[in-house]
């Protein structure tokens, strides 16, 4: 059973996964309260918070699609994604997803690079414990950096033994 984010440990190394990021993002969330908080231990260095490049990747595809969506002319995040695709001069106008990596940088969160080592012992992950990629990567890259503590709110991870899953509350 994955235990709440505010049980994380004063300096405790955390990875995050996408969806801890979005919530803080979206005020909307019922999570946003318990995401944006563990982001603000972050950012007084109560605990060390990091993520894998690839979501930050993922992170900065949801802040276009948000934005879109929060202009009212979309209601499903799947019509603004393929209006995005077909009109890339709606992305060249969008604007919030720009500052996306100068705002983790003064949350004092560190993007972790991924390497084909990586790629390849993340494949344990998706054959072993049925992830998906970019999961298993997560996991991988975590594995590589000997970090424990993940915040999230995907249950998939509770397969993996050894990771102290934190969920939001």
């Amino acid at each position: 059973m994955a235990k709440p984010l505010r049980t994380i440990p004063d300096q405790a190394s955390v990875v995050l996964d996408t969806n801890i990021v979005v919530y803080a993002l979206s005020p909307q969330s019922q999570f946003h309260t318990a995401c944006t908080r563990l982001l603000e231990r972050g950012a007084l260095q109560a605990v060390m918070l990091y993520l894998v490049v690839n979501t930050v990747a993922e992170i900065i595809h949801r802040v276009m699609v948000m934005e879109l969506l929060a202009q009212g002319t979309f209601a499903q995040a799947s019509d603004a994604v393929m209006h995005l695709k077909h009109h890339p001069q709606v992305v060249q106008q969008l604007t919030r997803y720009k500052t996306v990596l100068r705002d983790l940088k003064q949350a004092r969160i560190t993007i972790l690079p991924l390497t084909y080592r990586d790629l390849h012992a993340s494949r344990r992950y998706r054959e072993t414990y049925g992830l998906l990629t970019n999961d298993s990567l997560i996991v991988a890259a975590m594995q590589r950096e000997h970090i424990t503590y993940l915040a999230t709110n995907d249950t998939d991870f509770g397969r993996i033994p050894g990771l102290a899953i934190r969920m939001p509350d």
